[in-house]
């Protein structure tokens, strides 16, 4: 029996020692993971309660045209932040802030939810402040409590060219952008880029972050910097070279005026977008920091459409520049002979139905060359039913329409060529008839095409079939000019057509400038030889659109070009005489271009 107890209590004993030795083992265990193993995670913890974390954002890179000059720029501006707890912890402070910034409460609130990230994080809630206002927020320091400025990089634009939508904007992350971007990368109040190039080549033109760490006192107020934790400097991203030339620009620029519409030109020998204007426009510089939301609804609003890229989203009937496109499958096919001549007297009728020509006087007698370089319709009304719809769509197709250029620009449409299958799930089988034909071919009804695709078009038909794909992009550089990246562009040769197609184009579209029965006539220019086609679309909500493509096969100045001015009535009366008056100003600069 004294055995039994002496055994029992013996085994208490070791149970008791085991639990003692375990609980000490989990104590020195936590205690080595807090103090040793953890050491500099909980340090920083604590630390933050004294050190506040500021972000200092990276410039972004510079974007730069094809000599050098500064496109888009960086220079230094204030912006004012707020600390969310501590304006929740001291609401007078938000009311104090309203008045020095004339805004309201209820503002600021709503800017505060929408980019807060944390509650001990900076909240941006003013770009572009003046030192007036930074000034008055010194002298009220103590009462502004959780109220911090900072010096950031905002863009600026020292050129008095728009470039508008090829530039394009950035904009801040809100919490609701940040759920579609990489969190790793991107965090709310960093800026991204939202449109053209800014957008395209946001991973080269954003650079990386710094940080500054400032004392704060138990007032949750700034008293310096830390000498705890030194600064991280943010890196600059890197810059683009693009292909524009600001010369250019500036003279398509104020060509175009106050008219609404787009001028493309491409050097169709590199396929280097060397000018490109949608207008309206609007001001990049109201842009650059965060809109008031008076001014964005005022652009969103307004009539004119200034945020539309008519370049790239325009959706327009071609009109009679189509014609080439019959013209070169009749050629090649030989489904016309280029000297039968057909009679026009003004109109055609097919059926019922009667279909005109822009010449309601008719042209009378009129071959191939003719046709092209008065622009007869009655001629290609015949021509389409020798050739049928999918032929001819297949020939646009392969012209570039119906899919987009790929050029280095977000958001870029695809247009409208329409062939049977189209037809038929849009109208039904039985739907559509011949007439739409007729249409077609002078490029109405269903054809939709965007002004970059015509200048494409254009420079295809100079280089006889081959393709340069529109670019803006020549290089990219880092901040000590060293080469990142270049801009590698093949020709593609998407088009075969025998080389007599191509000089009987050629021989038409030079007569439509040079000759003086040619539509294009009033783009002529001294000394040197062009090549056009005009257009006059049909527009159902106004007057018609006004289009002039066309070439040149100057090796000096091998441009291809696109005008389109809405509701600018006739190509040939209007368009032809504009970008004819822009290519003469051209010329003048005789300066080479690589």
């Amino acid at each position: 029996m004294l055995q039994d107890r002496n055994v029992l209590e013996y085994w208490r004993k070791l149970t008791a020692y085991l639990i003692t030795l375990i609980l000490f083992a989990i104590l020195g265990g936590r205690y080595y993971w807090l103090m040793i193993a953890s050491h500099q995670k909980y340090a920083e913890k604590a630390t933050s309660n004294h050190i506040r974390e500021v972000p200092i954002e990276a410039p972004r890179g510079i974007i730069y045209d094809r000599t050098g000059r500064i496109l888009a720029d960086n220079r230094p501006s204030y912006s004012v932040n707020v600390i969310p707890i501590e304006i929740r912890r001291h609401p007078e402070t938000l009311t104090l802030l309203a008045d020095v910034l004339n805004t309201t409460e209820e503002e600021l609130s709503k800017t505060v939810k929408r980019y807060q990230r944390g509650m001990f994080t900076a909240v941006k809630i003013r770009s572009k402040v003046s030192i007036d206002i930074i000034s008055v927020l010194q002298e009220h320091n103590l009462e502004l409590i959780g109220v911090t400025y900072a010096i950031e990089p905002t863009r600026f634009y020292p050129t008095d060219v728009q470039l508008t939508h090829v530039l394009g904007y950035v904009r801040e992350i809100d919490a609701e952008d940040l759920k579609r971007l990489d969190r790793e990368t991107y965090a709310p109040g960093d800026v991204v880029g939202w449109k053209g190039v800014e957008k395209y080549y946001e991973s080269h033109l954003r650079g990386e972050r710094g940080y500054r760490y400032n004392v704060v006192n138990a007032f949750g107020q700034e008293i310096g910097e830390s000498d705890w934790r030194k600064p991280i400097r943010p890196v600059a991203g890197n810059n683009l070279h693009l292909s524009i030339d600001a010369d250019i620009q500036r003279i398509v620029e104020q060509g175009m005026g106050d008219s609404s519409g787009v001028v493309v030109i491409l050097n169709h020998a590199n396929g280097d977008v060397v000018a490109m204007a949608s207008v309206p426009g609007y001001d990049l510089d109201v842009m650059s920091s965060r809109l008031e939301p008076e001014v964005w609804r005022k652009l969103l609003t307004d009539r004119r459409k200034p945020l539309y890229d008519r370049a790239l989203q325009g959706l327009y009937p071609p009109g009679s520049t189509f014609k080439i496109v019959a013209a070169a499958y009749a050629l090649e096919h030989n489904t016309v002979d280029p000297e039968k001549t057909v009679l026009c007297r003004g109109s055609y009728r097919l059926g019922t139905r009667s279909f005109g020509c822009w010449n309601p006087a008719g042209h009378g007698r009129v071959d191939l060359e003719t046709a092209i370089e008065q622009s007869c319709n009655i001629y290609f009304y015949h021509l389409i039913q020798d050739i049928g719809l999918d032929p001819w769509a297949g020939l646009a197709g392969q012209f570039g329409f119906g899919r987009i250029t790929g050029i280095d620009l977000p958001d870029e449409k695809a247009g409208i060529v329409p062939d049977t299958r189209y037809m038929d799930r849009e109208f039904g089988v039985r739907g559509w008839t011949i007439g739409n034909l007729l249409n077609f071919v002078v490029g109405q009804g269903e054809v939709l095409a965007t002004p970059i695709q015509m200048a494409q078009y254009a420079a295809i038909i100079a280089q006889k079939g081959t393709l340069y794909k529109p670019h803006l992009l020549k290089y990219v550089t880092d901040g000590e000019g060293r080469m990142v990246h270049t801009y590698s562009n093949t020709a593609h040769t998407i088009l075969q057509l025998a080389d007599t197609t191509w000089k009987q184009l050629h021989r038409g579209m030079n007569l439509v400038v040079q000759s003086q029965k040619g539509t294009g006539r009033a783009a002529r220019q001294k000394n040197w030889s062009l090549y056009g086609k005009t257009g006059t679309s049909q527009n159902p909500h106004g007057e018609d659109h006004a289009w002039f493509i066309g070439f040149s096969l100057d090796p000096k100045l091998p441009y291809s070009w696109a005008i389109l001015l809405e509701n600018g009535g006739s190509g040939g009366g209007k368009a032809a005489p504009l970008m004819g008056k822009m290519l003469r100003e051209i010329a003048k600069l005789k300066r080479p271009k690589g």
